[in-house]
């Protein structure tokens, strides 16, 4: 596996987290998820861009 998709799924993991976390506060902060969202999905897309076998994707993902 390569060092820019290894990047590329930590960034994706990292982004989930905050989404996650943001949506489990009190008040969310809408604007802030929305650029997370739209963040978290430009990785997805450069990720498919290098993997675009989804069920690959999901087995590299696991083993990382």
């Amino acid at each position: 596996m390569t060092n820019v998709i290894q990047r590329l799924i930590t960034a994706h993991r990292v982004l989930n987290r905050e989404i996650r976390a943001e949506l489990t506060r009190r008040l969310p902060d809408t604007a802030r998820l929305a650029q997370l969202k739209k963040q978290r999905l430009a990785v997805k897309d450069r990720l498919f861009r290098l993997i675009p076998d989804a069920a690959e994707m999901r087995r590299v993902a696991r083993t990382a």
